[in-house]
This record gives structure tokens, sequence and C-alpha cells, in this order.
């Protein structure tokens, strides 16, 4: 195994942070369990051009030649306690698969569940990967070590991956909506704060975004799509969550965190209730809110 990066070419803006973390990660791999990996794959915000370094994490898909048994797990679990201890941000999270994995779309009973979060190295059902990461690995994946991605099958299915997005929408955001609309409470003061209003309005953005396209794109990258169709209510609204995200060094758009917290507010409802009565019934497409 090479830890060389030059199969492809990291962007400028993580070339340093993350490299020196996959590098790290690459050799502590080859020294520790030589032969077992096949393949390692960035995604995430690596590999969709939008990572920041103060707080995005490095995504990884790892290849394997086979199923790991428990000795090599417990060998790749030293790894990431390694990782971790050595580099405290960017956080190293990804997922372990084989090649015969990738060629069907994730079944909890066959595919193999091996995570690696915050240092940790999770098995069992509960960690089978969604469809997003077979999108992201066939649509975006940057490759890292192994061969190119062209050379083997990955397995899409647009059905799951909407479903998916449903089920974020249903699971995480409108809990998270409902929780952030009390402003006498935690989540909702801390929606005061900018990067509540900026994760909530671009997270909702970025999954109507694949609802209707069908596509897969970062945080920013929805950002950016939604301010080039929506109505010109929305825009300063947009354009100051893209502003919190890439420049939050510059002078905030609003006068006021309560203005700033009401739009942001509207706009994942009024965005979320398209969603939900657009493709919850299975139809095609939906625009903005107006």
């Amino acid at each position: 195994m090479t830890s060389s990066l030059s199969a492809d070419a990291l962007p400028v803006n993580v070339s340093n942070s993350v490299a020196r973390v996959v590098e790290d990660y690459l050799a502590d791999l080859e020294a520790t369990v030589p032969g077992l990996v096949d393949g390692v794959y960035l995604t995430g915000s690596v590999a969709l051009g939008d990572f920041h370094g103060t707080w995005s994490d490095i995504d990884f898909v790892t290849v394997v030649a086979e199923r790991p048994g428990t000795d090599h797990q417990s060998l790749l679990a030293d790894v990431h306690e390694r990782i971790t201890s050595r580099h405290t941000r960017p956080r190293l999270d990804g997922h372990y698969l084989t090649w015969d994995d990738l060629t069907s779309p994730p079944d909890r009973d066959t595919t193999l569940g091996l995570q690696a979060h915050d240092g940790v190295l999770h098995a069992g059902k509960n960690w089978v990967p969604s469809i997003l990461v077979w999108h992201e690995m066939h649509d975006h994946g940057l490759h890292v070590h192994g061969p190119s991605l062209a050379d083997h099958d990955i397995a899409l299915d647009p059905a799951a991956l909407r479903q998916w997005c449903l089920a974020e929408l249903a699971e995480h955001w409108t809990p998270w909506w409902f929780r952030t609309a009390k402003l006498l409470s935690t989540p909702g003061v801390g929606s005061l704060g900018s990067w509540a209003p900026a994760a909530g309005v671009l997270g909702v953005a970025r999954l109507h975004y694949m609802l209707t396209t069908g596509r897969i794109t970062s945080k920013c990258g929805a950002g950016e799509w939604a301010l080039a169709i929506c109505e010109p209510e929305w825009k300063r609204l947009l354009e100051e969550c893209l502003r919190i995200r890439n420049r939050p060094d510059k002078r905030s758009l609003y006068g006021t965190p309560f203005r700033r917290r009401r739009d942001a507010l509207t706009f994942m409802d009024l965005l979320m209730t398209v969603d939900e009565e657009t493709f919850g019934d299975a139809a095609s497409t939906q625009g903005m809110p107006r």
C-alpha cells in the first residue's frame, strides 16, 4: 500500500489539513493490517469541495479485500484510536465496505456494518451506511488509494435516495425545527447565533436539491443553487447563510439575529412542507418556496 495522495488531487483549500490526516491513516493501515485494504476513497465535504476546517469532518469509504474478522476489527479499532489521538481536527469518520457490497444497494442483513465515528470503530447492522454513500461514491468519490472507482460497479437507487431524504426531513430536521422554534429553550436561544440558522437552511436546501434533481451536492452547493432560483425575498437569507459558512469574518447582512432566526425558520418550514407534499407521494418536481 502506498500513502501517496497522487491518485486524485485534493482541493487546494484542504490539501494541508486533510492530507496530513489521510496520509497518516494510510500509513497506519499499511503497518497494522497489510493486505486487508484494497482502496480508500473520500466522500462528503472534501469530495464535494465544501470543506471547512473549523467544523468539517473527513468522510471516507475504505474498501477491504475481505470482511474483517474479530482480529482485524480490533486492529482497525486501534488504528482509529491512534489517528484520533494524533489529529483532534479534522475528524476522520467513515465506513468499511467490500466491492461486493457496493454492487447492490445497502441491506442491513448482508452489507458490512463497520463504521469509524469519533475515533471509535462500531460494528453491526445498525452501522450499515445509507444509500447516500453509494451515490456519493459513484458521483464524487475521491480516489486516494487503490483502483479507480471507474473500474468498479457501484449500485444506484434513486427511489431509496429519495426515501432517505424524506426520512432525514421527518426524523432530523422536523424535530430540530420544533425544538428551535421555542425561543425560550436552549436550541431556541442557540438559533440567535449564526451557526444554527446556516445549518438548518442549507441542510434542508441540500435535501430539497437532491429530491428535485436526484443528484448529490454539498450544503453550500445547495445554497448557491437555491439562490439562483428562489424568489427575491429569500436572497438575503441564503446569502447570509453562505456568508456564515464561507466568510464568517464578514459583517452580517442582518441588523438583528431575531429577524434572521425568523426568516430561517419560515424558509425551512415552507421548504419542508413543499418536499413532504410533493415527494412524499412520489411526485417528481417542485420549485423553491414562494
